[in-house]
């Protein structure tokens, strides 16, 4: 052992030892509170579910707010399950219109928006009224195209309708969605444009959580500061730059899983099998922005669970083929886990751009035209995409950035969705130097000569996005490109992406659902800012082929669509793809039922905290 691995693991259990027992509280009834300490990496934006578009708002509003359907805690591959439902909805013979019927167990929060500050029964007329807001132009900005468009009869209809209107004199009361049928007050059916295999997955989707019409009239445009919903916890203590605090909604309906894999008895995950959820009484999550600080609360037994960043992982953890362990050293004090993220990561380019992309303005002449301006433009740009993605050593970004913490990529989908490269055969570009610099040739700049700066933004201003930007800005440089990173804010760095008002930026995308649908979309041309296309990006038949790939199951024949849709992509390059990056992270020992689930960010409900094992460890 190295005297600087004997120092750190000195200071770690300093750090360890060095907790009180002032982390313990207590119920009114004596028991010992249950208090889940994590943290949030980044402000929230809006926790309006209809009105959200990014992970640190659904990441509170998947525990306040409820969906119809979500996924079950325990079961591989994920399986959609009924939460709001008595049942999964049925299917009528014809492949169109699916029944629904709800809980009658189930109470939104108490809140002065309701009568006596009473809350009331959640029943169809909630649902409805939250699906015609989802619908709504005036209200939905951003997620009705990537979730829902074309799949529900009269839904599009009632979209346009709304934006015509207009904000002020949009009223649901005088406007129906044709294909939601209202069959009684626990009851509903949803009739469907044509059959549509995936329909039922947008339904546990976070923009599709059910709210109460009393609330958005009560807060009005603060309603995304004061969340009024039915799910497991609810706000106890509201910051967007300090500490959130979560309580237990003694309300709630839903109980731990009966059954799972096999194994998960024998790991101890049925333990809690049949219990009322949540099983814990309190969320804390403050704002840590850093991830030192975030590793050293943990360290010190003040976070329950924490991702594990490239430095942290170099001195904790070992990669050995494809898996994962802690140093011996640290083997027994704390637990780890590894998994594929349903998440991918790529950098956008922006094709309005006048250096990177390829549209043209009218006096360049015809694009169909080889010999026009607008042809010619659209090739030399096209070179210098393609030599960047050449000039790109994926390779060496996942074993130097990531700790060999990914999977290289191939497509924009994640390896462990169905209809990726793994089903479609589809390739990437690979690492060589001399194609980059022969396509920089061809696109006007031999050895960068006569190329300006091309600025690249961040959604971050931590170390870690420095020394990704740096990892990037000496990949290019060595083929004459200089490369200019823009570290900022998130709430910054959504401004500049939602407008379009970007050469390149640094992107990402967790998966709405497990489907390649939802990562295809994001490069259907309707789908531009605000919506997640961020580039502009625009092709019809790209655009042809992804509307086909929707209706689509999952087979040869959909997976033929998406290889073509892949081939499109690859040769105009609309974007770098980065990595398909591996969780790791590590929990206390006094965590239980932590079993990592992808499509579940923030499983506060489903863990438990053995508080004697606590109490002793923090001594």
């Amino acid at each position: 052992m190295t005297k600087s691995r004997c120092l750190s693991l000195f200071f770690l259990f300093l750090c360890l030892s060095g907790c009180t027992k002032s982390m313990t509280e207590y119920n009114p009834d004596g028991s010992i509170k249950k208090i889940f300490h994590y943290f949030r990496s980044a402000a929230h934006k809006s926790l309006d579910p209809q009105k959200q578009f990014d992970s640190a708002s659904a990441d509170i509003i998947n525990v306040v707010y409820d969906t119809l359907l979500s996924y079950h805690y325990l079961k591989r591959p994920y399986q959609l399950t009924p939460n709001l439902l008595t049942q999964m909805p049925s299917l009528s013979e014809d492949g169109l219109t699916y029944s629904f019927e709800l809980r009658q167990d189930v109470f939104f929060m108490d809140d002065p928006c309701f009568e006596g500050g009473k809350g009331r029964q959640l029943t169809v007329d909630d649902v409805i009224y939250t699906l015609k807001r989802f619908a709504d132009y005036n209200v939905n900005t951003i997620s009705y195209g990537t979730l829902m468009q074309g799949y529900i009869k009269g839904m599009d209809v009632f979209r346009a309708e709304t934006k015509k209107l207009g904000e002020s004199k949009t009223d649901y009361a005088k406007l129906e969605i044709e294909g939601i049928k209202k069959t009684g007050q626990f009851e509903f059916e949803m009739t469907l444009t044509q059959p549509i295999p995936m329909a039922l997955l947008p339904f546990a989707a976070s923009q599709l959580a059910i709210v109460a019409r009393e609330a958005v009239m009560h807060y009005g445009i603060d309603f995304k500061h004061h969340p009024v919903g039915s799910g497991p916890f609810y706000i106890s203590q509201y910051s967007r730059r300090g500490e959130m605090r979560l309580a237990k909604n003694p309300k709630y309906h839903l109980t731990y899983p009966l059954e799972g894999d096999v194994g998960d008895a024998e790991n101890g995950y049925l333990k809690d099998a049949g219990k009322r959820l949540p099983l814990i009484d309190e969320v804390r999550l403050p704002l840590i922005e850093e991830s030192q600080p975030r590793m050293l609360k943990f360290r010190r037994g003040r976070l329950d669970w924490v991702g594990v960043d490239k430095e942290n992982f170099t001195k904790m953890a070992i990669k050995e083929g494809d898996t994962f362990r802690l140093i011996p050293e640290l083997a027994g004090s704390f637990r780890h886990y590894y998994a594929p993220y349903l998440y991918s990561g790529y950098w956008s380019f922006n094709m309005k751009d006048p250096v990177l992309g390829s549209e043209c303005k009218p006096e360049q002449g015809d694009p169909s035209d080889p010999e026009s301006e607008c042809a010619k433009h659209q090739a030399r740009t096209k070179a210098l995409r393609q030599a960047m993605a050449y000039a790109f050593d994926m390779e060496t970004y996942i074993d130097k950035m990531r700790n060999g913490r990914g999977l290289k990529s191939n497509t924009i989908v994640p390896i462990p969705i169905a209809g990726s490269e793994k089903d479609t055969g589809a390739k990437w570009y690979p690492f060589d130097l001399k194609k980059a610099k022969e396509k920089l040739v061809e696109a006007g700049y031999p050895g960068g000569e006569g190329l300006p700066p091309i600025k690249v933004e961040y959604a971050g201003t931590s170390s870690g996005s420095q020394q990704d930007g740096e990892f990037f800005r000496r990949a290019f440089a060595a083929i004459g490109i200089e490369l200019q990173p823009q570290y900022q804010t998130f709430s910054a760095y959504l401004k500049k992406t939602d407008s379009g008002n970007f050469q390149l930026a640094s992107s990402a995308w967790s998966a709405d659902y497990p489907d390649a649908e939802n990562f295809y979309q994001l490069l259907y041309g309707p789908n531009g800012p605000p919506g997640p296309n961020h580039g502009a990006y625009a092709n019809p038949r790209y655009d042809a082929l992804y509307l086909k790939s929707k209706y689509m199951s999952n087979g040869p024949e959909r997976y033929q669509v998406f290889k073509e849709m892949a081939d499109i992509l690859k040769d105009e390059v609309p974007f770098l793809l980065t990595v398909s990056p591996i969780s790791f992270g590590l929990y206390q020992n006094w965590l239980l039922n932590m079993k990592r689930h992808m499509m579940v960010d923030s499983p506060y409900q489903y863990i438990n905290i053995d508080t004697e094992m606590k109490k002793k460890g923090l001594k």
